[in-house]
This record gives structure tokens, C-alpha cells and sequence, in this order.
């Protein structure tokens, strides 16, 4: 019940007289059932104390209980099967969309996570994105429990680490449910049990095996501290609670809704099995922790980003209509009672896209505020779960969060706009010149009187034509005058400008708790009232109103600063003037009258019960009649102003006590005039010496006032003196603390250039491990080590490609990859390991392996050892290659060649490989030696290379053919004529010839053979 609640109790119908629509507490938007749900949340370590709790539950619990246990996504989940043999009650996985039966245990399945939706119905939810928290979420879990069930939740946190569930325990609580947490010293992790516990949220704090009977207790407890339709806390014991309450914390709950706290004190008087309220109130006395723990049980509030978010797009458009007309570049907006930050975070999400790149020539402070010192410190840090961000749009999360560790931070510029800070709205000032007010569900909390004392602060509070933003279940009740409303549906309001402001008066600490009043009591004097005395007060009632309508129709009610705050019936002597509006009375009567009011006012202060004025003739609606007012004070109880009440007493001529002039005797008419001339003559002069002294008794007063201010002057130079010593002091420690603030803004700005460097870094190598996984694929290679003493490997991806494996299923180890080549190559490859590790194998190793599929493979094997001191193998590092391709090209080419080379040994006719890039022959068959005389070796020797053994005249002929050769395509052949010469002889063969591409530098792209064939031509 702090200043800020999401969804807090509200009064079940709307408060008539104040305006301000507020629901019972207890109601729930989808109206709860009477099941009660457990909600029970687990991470490290659960399993262990789930089979102590549902092994201890007792069988006709007639509750429902939703098991969240972190599980891991790929995990096949045996939890309903290790549970089941236990548990005293069913358990079953939960389906979605299946319906809580009492006396049932609900796991949710991995890789989902589950809420409780209306009507009692489960709701299992799978993300696509990659969430950075484990699921499922018990804080998701808590909270959907906390919004359906209300009072009706439970929430139990077990062992885990982690903060997962503190948060949804608050929700469950500010609810008005029940939180339970396992003891810290029984959990086998206690991250998650003390997380909850240091949340404030907690009602008991047991070992699993004793939460089925606390549990069972809950339902039987309340029932046993009611009697009849008497409420929980007498009205002695209540003040006494709430007078040690702002003793202790310095909180006043005189105003707050007695409904609301007494239910938080029946929680607390439950959690610790007091029955009698008394008994409660001594045992607070006695132990100031308690009186604690019932105060954080009242400040306890659920919100959320951008709750509701169809009023938060009509309050962006709002807002960005009254920036635009804005004059200033000046922001200042206030969050008031903004528990932990999530709505005044979203204001300046808002404003921050609202802006865009104007933003920079903006100075906005969003000033959020709560009473809640537990609340603000978390709000401060700007941490959240994933669970808090669940209906935050993907592109307001990715643009004004980052992520940190397994939560999310708000980024450092929209916590710069929002200043945290304690005040109790009650009681503190409030800020001034605002442009917006947001206080949803807030004032449901309060008594119609406090209600009434805020919204004037807020009008005064904010700029005109400034924004208020309230609840779902507020409004500004009857502050019509001050108030527009600007959206209905989103509850969004402009300050009217009402002329010069006065800070509103607030009188909470003269409020006094107003006594109890027994129903019974009224109900038998209700009883007697239908004999005589309300017979009495019947015909006294016609009377009254008879009166009314008749002798005096004419009825205003002013205050005390003489402005009307009520009329009734048609009075003729009210007037509307020209000009600015206003309603002051002597500005809104008849001018003949406003003498004589004044003095029947002084009469009223100088304790008259009744002041009356003469009668004076005017003229209404053309006809004359006679009018005087009379006026007498209106007595109010309890600590309000005064009010005045003015009559209207108009009479027609006939009816005054006097004859008309038309009849009265001859001369007398003349001195009826003359004597109330002389009346009116003497009634002035009563009026002047009134005013006369008024005059004197105020110079005296102001004689008395100037002597005090000239006293006062003197205090006051001697308080200015002090103020400047004091303003020097300040100056000093302003200046150090400026130089504080810059040492700290420079180390955070270098811890933020660390933190972008590590990002950087990050991303580069996550593009280097990216570039090398693709180059791994494309080459077809793999990056492997092997750590000797301890035997272990380690394989890159590039190396389960290789050989087809799935790196979930298989473990690379020594023996395994042993294992992975071809029997008959495993005896060498082991060999050769053995080899590396003392130095001794030769590079590289090329081995044949089986794939996953019995795929046969050519590996190549590369590495590089390292040894230590003692020239002992420390680690092995390397390379695989797949070369199954090559290797069997190489096998293709070479059966290839060696068939060419069978038949070219064979044939009768001359060949030769002629090369390109030498200009020489790198083969001859034996016939080309039987008709040329010719060895390779001596062809070799031959330095112009084989040209030297062409015909002079013939080597252009042989050029041109060669050239076509070699841009020729492979297998093509080119035939030509020309002169070889023979060996150790001056004559030459002519020969015909077949020249064909024989071969291609895969290299280079370019011809690298020819095969050339000739055989001797008869031709000289």
C-alpha cells in the first residue's frame, strides 16, 4: 500500500460525494474465484526440496499448486515421475489451456513458461527470441497469480540461485496474498530464498517439510478470528497501532482507508498466530522488528512499464501537443509514489521518442517519489527482470535497455532524467512549475478527506494548461472548476488557470479517527425510529422544507474568504458582472446593497447570531418591491472554515407596516419621505463610525505590526548574516563536491569506454570466430588440440564437419579419433601421434577415415608440438584437412597417365610431352629415340631446348601451331608438317604430326602440356 499500486484494492462503489471513482479492494478485475492457487518456484537444487514439500502435504488441502522449476530448454523433463512416487496428492504437466482442479500439483514443461489467465485457466507460452533467463519464470508465474487470484495467491520460493521469484512475491503481496519461503539453511542454494527474503516480502520463512500445515493453517486461521460482522481491529487498538506505526517509521496512515491496513494487520496477525488483535498490539510493543515488518506490509505496490499501455499512447499524444506549444525548452514532470521506477522509466522513454534529436536542447527532470526507502533504492539501480519487460515492445527494449548479466539495465541517458527521491505526499510540499502529474491508483488508498487535500496541491503544483495523469479507478471528483478533462478512458486532465494560486491548506494533523459505530446499534435505533420520534422528524422535515420554498426561497452560502460556494432558488439580487469571472460576493450582489452587507458582517464579527439590513426598494423584472437581507454564520464540525449564510427577504408594498402614499393624509406623504431619508441618514452614519473604528483599532494594530517588523528587520539582518556565512560554507562545499562529481563522471566514462572497448572486442571476435568457422567450411579444414597429460581434445566445428558428427552427441577424446580412421590406417595414425609427441614424425600425415555415414575420407594431418623444460610434450596443435577429392584425382590422373604412357610405348609411331613453361620435352616414347637417335637426357642437354632440332625454314610453321595448341581446348587436335633433325647426322625427316593439349596449370589457368605424335613421311 505504498504511494503507488498497480493494482491495488478499491472500494466497491463509487464514493457519491467525492466524486472520485474508486472499487472495493477485495474485488478483483476478473472477479476470483474461491479456489486458492500455490504458486511454487524452484531453480539448483529444487528437486530435493519439492520431494520434501509434496510429501508432507496433507491430502485434503483443497488447494491447486503450479510447480515453475528451472529446467533447461533441450532437457526431457522426469520431474511428474520423481514426484509422483512421493506426493500425497496427483501431479500431472500442465497442458494450456487446462483448468485448476483443488487438490492437484501442475508442473509446467520445459522450454514454456506458464501464467494462471481468467477462470482459473493455465497458459503455456514459448519465446522464439533467446532469453537470458531461465524458464520457466516463476516471477511470471507469480504475477499472473497475483492479478487473477488477489488474496487468494500463494507464493512459495524453494532452493535456487538466482533473484528469479522475488519479484513475483511482491506482486502476490501487494494483492494482499501470502508469501512463503524456504529457510535459507535447508536449501542446498539459498540465492533464491534470500533474494525473497531480502525483498521484505515474506509472511513465513519454513524448511519444506512444514509448509503443508502452515499451508492448511492459513484456511483455518482467519475463519477463528472473526466474530459475526464485527471487524478485525477494535478502533482503541487500531489508533494505537497506527500511533506506534508513525512513532516508529514517521508515517502517518491516519488518512489512509482503515479497510486496507486492517487486512494487512490480519496477515501479519496470521503469519504469526496471534488470534486477538490485543495480543497483536502488545506483541508490537514489545518488538520494534515487527512494527517494521507491518509498515514494509503496507508500502508494498506491482507496477510495470508502460501499464496500460492504450493510456499511455493517448498521454504521448497529449504530451506532445503541449511541448509543441511550450514556450520554454524546461521539462518537469512528477512521478508520485513510483515504487520501483518502472513508470517514471517509461516517461522518460517516452519524452526521449517524443523529442528524438531535439532531446540535447531539452533540461528534463522527472522527479519520482514514494515513501517506500526499499522501493527507491531498487528504482535507483534501474536493474530488472526479464520478467518485468514481458509486454514491453521488442524495439523500446532493444533501444532503452542493455543487457547485464542475466537482467536488463535501463541505459545511463533516460536514468539521468529521473531524479528518486523519499516524500510522504501527506505531509511534504509538493514540487512546482510541473508539466505533468502522474498518480495512478494511489488516492484509493485514501479517505475522501485526504482525496479532497491532494488534488487542490496538484492543481497548484502544476503549470497551466499543465497535465494530470491518474488511475483507472480515480478522478478529480468535484474539482470541475479546476480541471479539464482532455481523455475520459485514459483519466488524463489539464489545469484550468483560476487566476492567482494560494498553496492549498492541509489539515492532516488536526485529523482525528472517527469512532467506531456498531451496526447493531443502528439498526435497533433504527427500529425506534418508526414510533413517534420519526414521526416527528418527518413532519419537521415538511415544515423545513416548506419554509424554504415559500418564506425564503433566496438562500447564498459564502466562505470565509466572501466568495459564493452555493446558491439556491432564483435570487433577484445576484448579478453576473463584466470581466474576468469570479465569485465574490460583493462583486455578484446588487451595488445597493453592498453597504449594508458589509455592516451586517461586522455585525456577524462582533458575535451577533443575526444581522439584518433595512429594507430598500428596487426595482425586479419592472415591478418595485422591498428587500433586506439577513445573514447569519453556519457552524461546521471538525477543523473546517466558517460559511455565511445570506437571505434574500423580498416584500411588496401592500405588505410593508406602513400606509401607501396615495392614501396617507394631505402633508403627511411629504414627511414619510423626509423621515426615511433621515433614517437612511442615520443609518449611514452608524456604518461610518463603524468603519471610523475599524480604522483606528487597525492603525493601532498596524502601530503594534511595524514596531514587530522593525524588531523582526533586526533578526533578519542578523539571520542574513549568518545565512551568508552559511551560503560561503555551502559555496566551499559545493565546489568540492563539483569536484567529487567530476572524478566520478570521468571514472564512469572511462568505465563506459571499457565496457564499449570489451563490446567491440567482443563483436570482432565474434566476426573472427565467424570468418574462421567459414573458412573452415570452405577449405574443409579443422583446428584440433591435444592436451598430453591430461589426454583431453578439442575440436573446432570445422572438424565434427569433417567427419559428419553432431558435437552434441560425440565427445572428441585420443582413443575416439583413434577410432575414426580406417582400420587399416589406425596402427600408422597411432604410430604417428606417438611420433609427434618425442619429435620424430614427418609432416604432413595424410590417413584414410570413416564418416558418420561409413563415408570413406582422405585426411590430412599438420601440427606443431610444444614441449616444456624437461623437453617433455605438453600440448599438440593442428590441423585436418579433408583431401578426399584431390587425393582421388591424383589416384585418377595417375591410372590416367599410366595408361598414355602404356600405349605411347606401345605405338609405332614417334610421341612427345612438350612443356610449355621449360620449352622442352619432358617425355619420348622409345620410337621417337629408334627414328630421331635421341635420349630424353641428351633432347634435354640441348640448350635452344627442342627447337634446335627443327628446320630453320620450318619454326614458324611450328610456332603458329604451338600457339593454337596452347589457347586451344583439351583434347583437341591440331596436325601439321615440318622437318625434325637426326641425331649425329646433318639431315632431316619430314614428319606429319597430331598436337593435342595434353595438360592445364590448375595454378595459373594457362596450358601446361602438349602431346605431340608424328610418324616419317616418304616426302624428301
Amino acid at each position: 500500500m505504498n504511494e503507488r499500486s498497480d493494482k491495488g484494492e478499491i472500494d466497491k462503489k463509487a464514493e457519491s460525494d467525492s466524486g472520485i471513482e474508486v472499487a472495493d479492494d477485495s474485488s478483483q478485475e476478473n472477479g476470483p474465484s474461491e479456489l486458492i492457487v500455490v504458486g511454487v518456484g524452484a531453480s539448483a537444487g529444487g528437486l530435493e526440496a519439492m520431494q520434501a514439500f509434496v510429501s508432507n502435504l496433507p491430502t485434503d488441502i483443497n488447494m491447486s499448486f503450479v510447480i515453475a522449476q528451472h529446467l533447461s530448454p533441450s532437457y526431457k523433463s522426469m520431474m511428474v515421475d520423481l514426484l509422483e512416487k512421493d506426493s500425497t496428492i496427483p501431479i500431472c504437466a500442465a497442458e494450456d489451456g487446462e483448468q485448476l482442479r483443488p487438490n492437484r500439483i501442475y508442473i509446467c514443461p520445459p522450454n514454456y513458461n506458464i501464467e494462471l489467465m481468467p477462470g482459473d485457466v493455465l497458459k503455456l507460452s514459448n519465446f522464439a527470441e533467446v532469453l537470458h533467463t531461465p524458464r520457466p519464470s516463476v516471477d511470471m508465474l507469480f504475477e499472473s497469480l497475483a492479478i487473477i487470484k488477489g488474496d487468494q495467491a500463494i507464493g512459495i520460493v524453494l532452493s535456487g540461485t538466482g533473484s528469479d521469484g522475488a519479484r513475483g512475491i511482491r506482486a502476490i503481496k501487494g494483492e494482499s496474498g501470502f508469501g512463503i519461503v524456504q529457510d535459507p539453511n535447508t536449501a542446498k542454494y539459498n540465492g533464491m530464498p534470500n533474494a525473497a527474503i531480502n525483498s521484505g516480502n515474506v509472511d513465513l520463512i519454513l524448511s519444506p517439510t512444514e509448509m503443508g500445515d502452515e499451508l492448511k493453517n492459513l484456511l483455518i486461521f482467519p475463519a477463528i478470528s472473526r466474530k459475526g460482522d464485527s471487524p478485525l481491529v477494535p478502533v482503541d487498538v487500531y489508533r494505537s497501532i497506527m500511533k506506534l506505526i508513525k512513532a516508529h517509521c514517521n508515517v502517518d496512515f491516519a488518512l489512509y482507508k482503515e479497510s486496507t491496513i486492517e487486512r494487512r494487520i490480519e496477515r501479519r496477525m496470521v503469519s504469526l498466530k496471534i488470534p486477538e488483535p490485543q495480543d497483536y498490539l502488545d506483541y508490537l510493543k514489545n518488538n520494534n522488528s515487527e512494527v517494521t515488518f507491518l509498515f514494509n506490509d503496507m508500502l508494498i505496490g506491482v507496477t510495470s512499464f508502460f501499464r496500460d499501455a492504450r493510456a499511455f499512447d493517448i498521454l504521448r499524444t497529449e504530451l506532445t501537443h503541449y511541448i509543441n506549444r511550450k514556450e520554454d525548452n524546461v521539462i518537469r514532470i512528477w512521478s508520485v509514489g513510483c515504487s520501483t521506477g518502472e513508470e517514471p522509466y517509461s516517461i522518460a522513454m517516452m519524452l526521449s521518442e517524443i523529442l528524438g534529436k531535439r532531446l540535447q536542447d531539452y533540461k528534463i527532470q522527472i522527479f519520482a517519489t514514494d515513501i517506500d526507502q526499499r522501493a527507491l533504492n531498487y528504482a535507483r539501480n534501474a536493474v530488472y527482470p526479464e520478467a518485468a519487460l514481458q509486454n514491453v515492445p521488442k524495439s523500446i527494449k532493444n533501444k532503452f535497455f542493455m543487457v547485464a548479466n542475466d537482467q536488463f539495465e535501463v541505459i545511463k541517458p533516460i536514468k539521468a532524467m529521473v531524479i528518486f527521491s523519499i516524500q510522504d505526499i501527506n505531509r511534504d510540499p509538493p514540487f512546482l512549475r510541473l508539466d505533468l502529474i502522474s498518480c495512478r491508483n494511489l488516492m484509493i488508498y485514501f479517505t475522501l478527506e485526504l482525496q479532497r487535500q491532494i488534488l487542490p496541491v496538484f492543481h497548484y503544483a502544476l503549470n497551466p494548461k499543465g497535465l494530470l495523469m491518474l488511475g483507472q479507478s480515480e478522478s478529480i471528483g468535484v474539482f470541475q472548476e479546476q480541471y479539464r478533462p482532455l481523455s475520459k478512458s485514459a483519466k488524463i486532465y489539464e489545469a484550468v488557470f483560476v487566476g492567482k494560486k494560494l498553496p492549498p491548506e492541509r489539515n492532516v494533523s488536526r485529523r482525528t479517527i472517527a469512532d467506531y459505530k456498531d451496526p447493531s446499534l443502528s439498526a435497533e435505533k433504527s427500529v425506534v425510529k418508526t414510533g413517534l420520534a420519526g414521526l416527528d422528524d418527518q413532519l419537521s422535515g415538511l415544515i423545513t422544507k416548506r419554509i424554504r420554498e415559500v418564506v425564503l426561497p433566496n438562500a447564498t452560502l459564502i466562505n470565509e474568504n466572501l466568495d459564493i460556494v452555493y446558491t439556491q432558488g432564483t435570487n433577484p439580487l445576484l448579478v453576473r458582472p463584466e470581466g474576468i469571472s469570479t465569485n465574490n460576493i460583493f462583486k455578484n450582489l446588487n451595488p445597493m446593497f453592498s453597504i449594508d452587507l458589509r455592516a451586517a458582517l461586522h455585525g456577524l464579527e462582533k458575535g451577533a447570531e443575526v444581522a439584518e439590513t433595512g429594507y430598500q426598494m428596487i426595482d425586479v423584472g419592472g415591478e418595485s418591491v422591498w428587500i433586506k437581507l439577513m445573514v447569519t454564520a453556519v457552524v461546521r464540525e471538525g477543523p473546517r472554515s466558517s460559511l455565511i449564510l445570506i437571505f434574500g427577504v423580498i416584500e411588496q408594498n401592500e405588505n410593508l407596516p406602513v400606509r401607501n402614499s396615495e392614501v396617507l393624509e394631505e402633508g403627511e406623504g411629504e414627511r414619510f419621505v423626509r423621515l426615511e431619508q433621515e433614517r437612511l441618514l442615520a443609518k449611514t452614519k452608524e456604518q461610518l463610525q463603524d468603519v471610523i473604528e475599524e480604522l483606528e483599532t487597525s492603525n493601532e494594530e498596524m502601530q503594534s505590526m511595524n514596531e514587530e517588523l522593525q524588531s523582526s528587520n533586526e533578526e533578519l539582518q542578523s539571520s542574513n548574516e549568518e545565512l551568508e556565512t552559511t551560503n560561503e560554507e555551502l559555496q566551499s562545499t559545493n565546489e568540492e563536491l563539483q569536484s567529487a562529481y567530476a572524478e566520478v563522471r570521468l571514472a564512469y566514462d572511462e568505465k563506459d569506454e571499457h565496457q564499449n572497448e570489451l563490446v567491440r572486442l567482443r563483436t570482432e571476435l565474434e566476426q573472427a570466430n565467424n570468418l574462421l568457422e567459414e573458412a573452415e567450411k570452405i577449405g574443409r579444414t579443422g583446428s584440433w588440440m591435444w592436451d598430453v597429460p591430461t589426454r583431453k581434445f578439442t575440436w573446432s566445428n570445422g572438424c565434427y564437419t569433417i567427419y559428419g558428427l553432431n558435437k552434441n552427441a560425440f565427445q572428441p577424446s585420443f582413443q575416439a579419433f583413434i577410432g575414426l580412421a580406417h582400420p587399416d590406417d589406425r596402427n600408422r595414425l597411432e604410430e604417428h601421434m606417438r611420433d609427434l609427441i618425442v619429435g620424430k614424425a614427418v609432416q604432413s600425415f595424410v590417413f584414410k577415415a570413416s564418416t558418420s555415414n561409413n563415408a570413406l575420407r582422405y585426411i590430412s594431418l599438420e601440427a606443431v608440438v610444444s614441449f616444456n623444460d624437461l623437453k617433455q610434450a605438453v600440448k599438440v596443435m593442428g590441423t585436418m584437412k579433408d583431401i578426399t577429392e584431390k587425393a582421388f584425382y591424383e589416384n585418377s590422373e595417375s591410372s590416367h597417365r599410366d595408361k598414355i604412357g602404356y600405349i605411347l610405348k606401345s605405338s609405332l609411331s614417334g610421341a612427345f610431352l612438350y612443356n610449355f613453361n621449360s620449352r622442352n620435352l619432358d617425355y619420348i616414347n622409345p620410337c621417337f629415340t629408334e627414328m630421331l637417335g635421341y635420349t630424353l637426357d641428351e633432347v634435354k642437354d640441348i640448350s635452344e631446348g627442342f627447337k634446335e632440332l627443327l628446320h630453320p625454314d620450318d619454326l614458324d610453321v611450328v610456332n603458329t601451331v604451338f600457339e593454337r595448341v596452347r589457347y586451344g581446348k583439351i583434347g583437341a587436335t591440331y596436325p601439321s608438317a615440318y622437318r625434325l633433325k637426326v641425331s649425329g647426322e646433318s639431315d632431316f625427316i619430314h614428319v606429319y604430326a597430331n598436337h593435342t593439349l595434353y595438360d592445364i596449370d590448375a595454378d595459373m589457368g594457362r596450358a601446361k602440356q602438349m602431346l605431340v605424335t608424328f610418324f616419317a613421311s616418304e616426302d624428301r
